[in-house]
């Protein structure tokens, strides 16, 4: 099962229940919804597969699992593309 870690080529913020994050390489700042903050979050504690990070989202909001799956893998997609999060080794 593949883990993903938050990389060192960023840093980031809460502001008023969104997450912002800098990308110091780029000089690009990314801002993340209320989801994608509680992904962040979770991120951030500890590295977590796609599945941990399903069943986080399920049980914080009202999301059926099939959309959040969607919406969770899309999100991982542009993270690490943008090199904001890594494979944990």
């Amino acid at each position: 099962m593949i883990k993903y870690k938050l990389s060192e080529n960023q840093m980031s913020s809460a502001l008023a229940g969104e997450t912002v994050i800098l990308n110091h390489k780029k000089g690009i700042y990314y801002g993340l919804n209320e989801v994608g903050a509680c992904i962040w979050e979770t991120l951030e504690s500890t590295p977590s597969s796609a599945s941990e990070l399903l069943d986080v989202v399920v049980s914080e909001f009202e999301i059926d699992k099939q959309t959040a799956e969607n919406d969770i893998n899309v999100l991982i997609e542009k993270l690490l593309k943008e090199k904001l999060i890594e494979v944990a080794q």
